[in-house]
């Protein structure tokens, strides 16, 4: 019978780890497409393994790997997804805000605060939240419980209907 040190532990744990180690990286790898997210994500799978190495070596511990690998690079996709979407959704709405506000004369101005209290509440409500209060979509949308897709669609409807406000201004 073999008596189960830490010792013998962290020494199995070690062979395991060199075992499947490049296996787990280029499966994270394939999926993230950088190095160093794919090596961060093994090492913090392994992480995980190791805290719970008494509970999971008599499992099947190649497949808990490989799905928490996986589970976390995609996972990983997602959030950079998502923040590359916020990051576009900042730039269009920064494009919008400064094209909606390039005046002239004070009348302008004055004109553009007179339109945002023509906008419908929902859109003023949120479009003065962003704009005015600096809120993020998100922090606006936990407030009404929306979506921050949502609150951006209310911005550009908002931006829009500015937008066209301006324009019959300046022509007529």
């Amino acid at each position: 019978m073999v008596v189960v040190t830490k010792n013998y532990l962290q020494n199995e744990f070690g062979l395991f780890f060199k075992e499947n180690y490049t296996k787990l990286f280029y499966c994270a790898l394939d999926i993230v497409g950088d190095e160093e997210w794919a090596k961060d994500i093994v090492g913090a799978v392994f992480g995980k393994a190791w805290e719970q190495y008494d509970r999971l070596r008599d499992k099947d511990l190649d497949a808990y790997l490989y799905i928490s690998v996986r589970n976390r690079a995609i996972d990983h996709v997602r959030r950079k997804q998502a923040m590359v979407g916020y990051h576009k959704v900042f730039l269009e709405v920064e494009k919008g805000w400064h094209e909606a506000y390039s005046y002239e004369t004070d009348e302008e101005i004055n004109y553009m605060f007179k339109g945002i209290e023509e906008l419908p509440e929902r859109e003023r409500y949120v479009f003065k939240r962003c704009q005015i209060d600096g809120k993020r979509y998100a922090e606006v949308a936990e407030e009404l419980g929306l979506s921050a897709s949502s609150v951006h669609k209310y911005m550009v409807k908002a931006f829009s209907f500015l937008r066209e406000k301006l324009k019959k201004h300046k022509k007529g």
